[in-house]
């Protein structure tokens, strides 16, 4: 029997909130709080999709700097955080509880992965801020990071959300990160997208075998996961990557990356029974979108929805190269979902909600619907997927398919490179031909000049 580390079985999930990216420093306190707004869905359950926290440290956090940054979101009102707690145990909504994973800040450093000291440490400070139990050996002891699995209701109304966790175990980029270097003004967020870009840019990660054979979940949480999917009960199967899946944008830190694993879970994901649906909700880029499998594939059988909502508290567009945000984000657009709404990304503070429109079994023919949507920081609907019928959400695709969803890694410099190479090397064998050529030359020059001395002489 797969094993469920939270069970809700009298919440029937109705609006599930969830988003990412929250940093106390930059909450402005004379303006309207975002968790003012998610107080107002009244969610069954809030998701965190990733960094709970930022510490401010250059370089790698300290433990006591988490703590603390763990402790004034808890405590502190006046960012927001325990507002909307108090607002819950008040009016009774979030019977669901609040659950999450993590992803870079609040594991401890911008990029990090596998190479992170004080993992065990890390992961329970974390599991402190989310109130798991002391007692939990399992997911405290036992487990390489903090993936877990929750369901709410029961079938045939249940929802199952599986957590990831894209940090623990995850190998580093092709080209390392500077991401956690402390370089001036944050640079170093903006030198760790170029790395990416330019080793997706060169392919590197199809023809160097330790870039295109990098792990980002471990075998033992890959074991965990097929044994979540394979094994479901629940109509509704929510899957939690604090880092994106589908995104075809090469800057971002994705699952794209490394493409093997990126593969290995679609494929995984596919194999979720006839009728049941997946979906997929991320964080960490700091801006919102939502994201289909087949927006670039031919005649395509089925979908897989990704919704992104980053970030809670700041976005792409607050540091001084914040104008590149927007430019970048149409630019790779090619896995995005179409629908009518006027664009199909958003820039300001947000977050998300599922809506589940259960249909009463006495509905003879009724169909059961969700909805995702991305809120502006007053709640405002942003992006949406629109009403998704879930026992026709058809979530499956074949092995093509597969192939054909967009990838961030293109390849599109590999033809210039090769031609701008090509011209340096020619340059460099002229330039070499060129002194060769020319000391041989003077050499012969030089000779005569010698002989003809001597013949004088003995003249």
């Amino acid at each position: 029997m797969v094993q469920i580390d939270n069970e809700y079985p009298d919440v029937k999930a109705t609006v599930i909130a969830f988003g990412s990216c929250h940093a106390t420093k930059k909450v402005k306190p004379n303006r309207p709080n975002i968790w003012d707004a998610i107080s107002k869905l009244e969610p069954d359950a809030f998701i965190w999709t990733g960094d709970t926290v930022y510490t401010g440290e250059k370089g790698v956090s300290g433990l006591d700097s988490l703590k603390q940054e763990y402790e004034k979101t808890l405590h502190n009102e006046t960012f927001g955080y325990v507002n909307f707690l108090n607002d819950a145990h008040t009016k009774g909504y979030l019977k669901g509880g609040i659950h999450g994973t993590w992803d870079d800040h609040d594991y401890g450093a911008n990029d990090h992965g596998t190479q992170m000291s004080e993992k065990k440490e890390r992961q329970n400070l974390f599991l402190d801020f989310l109130g798991v139990a002391d007692e939990d050996k399992e997911r405290r002891e036992n487990r390489n990071g903090v993936y877990s699995s929750i369901t709410f209701g029961e079938a045939p109304q249940k929802v199952k959300v599986v957590l990831l966790d894209t940090r623990h175990s995850r190998d580093k980029h092709c080209i390392p990160s500077v991401g956690a270097t402390p370089l001036p003004f944050g640079l170093g967020s903006a030198f760790a997208c170029l790395t990416r870009y330019f080793s997706s840019a060169l392919s590197m990660q199809n023809w160097i075998s330790k870039c295109k054979n990098g792990k980002v979940l471990s075998d033992e949480q890959w074991t965990w996961l097929e044994d979540q999917i394979q094994n479901t009960d629940a109509q509704v199967n929510i899957v939690v990557s604090s880092i994106q899946v589908l995104s075809s944008n090469p800057m971002m830190e994705t699952w794209g990356q490394f493409p093997n694993e990126r593969t290995k879970l679609l494929k995984l994901l596919n194999s979720l029974d006839e009728g049941k649906s997946v979906v997929l909700l991320s964080g960490d880029v700091h801006h919102a979108e939502i994201a289909d499998s087949s927006a670039k594939v031919r005649k395509s059988m089925g979908r897989l929805i990704e919704v992104t909502s980053s970030g809670l508290t700041h976005t792409c567009t607050d540091p001084f190269y914040g104008f590149l945000c927007s430019p970048i984000l149409k630019k790779w657009s090619d896995h995005r979902f179409r629908n009518q709404m006027e664009t199909n990304f958003y820039t300001g503070k947000n977050f998300g909600s599922i809506e589940i429109n259960w249909a009463n079994d006495s509905d003879e023919g009724a169909e059961s619907e969700m909805k995702i949507n991305v809120h502006d920081a007053l709640g405002r609907p942003v992006l949406t997927t629109g009403s998704l019928p879930i026992s026709s959400y058809e979530s499956h695709f074949d092995a093509r398919q597969i192939r054909e969803i967009p990838s961030p890694i293109d390849g599109h410099l590999v033809e210039p490179a090769a031609r701008l190479f090509s011209a340096l090397f020619l340059i460099l064998v002229s330039l070499f031909l060129k002194k060769f050529l020319f000391q041989k030359a003077f050499d012969e020059q030089r000779a005569r000049k010698l002989k003809e001395e001597v013949k004088m002489k003995d003249d």
